[in-house]
């Protein structure tokens, strides 16, 4: 099998980010994978309006900008995914009667920007400084018509197969995914499959994280000790 983009199947395109860009957020991060590339924004914790507190935690609220045009059924349903991927991971309780809102905002769209946009607020939660009990990791399956599966599909590729599968993983933790989205006609083997090497991939990919993130907090030490 000869994927578009010569990759073995099982290995991610060139992966890209950066944390902190925009001045508005209280913090904010993009990332992109190939030519996926998703900005997602972080504001608050805030006060939140009276009749949307709880009074023993925060609030999460996300609003899912798609590239072009107005939000759709699809784009909603990204909203409520992230919302619940990162609802039990920030601790709200540390918040309480406030709004944690995460804007997240596709800037192009080339397959997976599921979990692009999972990556990329991860990253921006810890540029914001919200309490997280882990970071949150996630990666993308296909199954194609010939029965290969690969990793990171592009749009080509997703557009061509039988199913696809994400997870979204929290960084050492045995519980299992904390997300899952699953779609198309596929056996238990294969979703198996998938499941190994997402679980596979979101480990080089929390790998990358991390060391963007170490790589930012020793630019702002050596700014601070300038």
């Amino acid at each position: 099998m000869s994927r578009p983009d010569r990759r073995e199947a099982s290995q991610l395109r060139a992966l890209n980010c950066s944390l902190g860009q925009s001045n508005r957020a209280d913090g904010s991060a993009q990332f992109s994978a190939g030519n996926t590339s998703v900005v997602s924004g972080i504001y608050g914790p805030v006060e939140a309006k009276v009749y949307e507190e709880k009074l023993d935690r925060a609030v999460v609220e996300v609003k899912f900008r798609p590239d072009i045009g107005a939000p759709t059924t699809k784009d909603k349903w990204m909203e409520s995914a992230i919302r619940n991927t990162f609802e039990r991971e920030i601790l709200a309780h540390l918040h309480p009667r406030t709004l944690v809102q995460i804007v997240v905002q596709l800037r192009e769209g080339d397959g997976s920007v599921d979990s692009a946009a999972i990556n990329a607020t991860s990253l921006a939660l810890v540029d914001a400084g919200i309490p997280l009990k882990c970071m949150v990791t996630a990666a993308t399956c296909a199954v194609l018509s010939d029965d290969t599966t690969v990793v990171d599909p592009t749009q080509e590729e997703i557009d061509a197969a039988r199913s696809t599968h994400t997870f979204a993983f929290a960084s050492g933790s045995p519980t299992g995914p904390l997300y899952v989205d699953s779609r198309g006609e596929f056996t238990m083997d294969e979703y198996n499959h998938c499941y190994d090497l997402c679980a596979l991939a979101t480990e080089r990919v929390l790998a990358f994280m991390r060391t963007a993130i170490e790589g930012k907090v020793t630019k702002e030490a050596k700014i601070s000790a300038a």
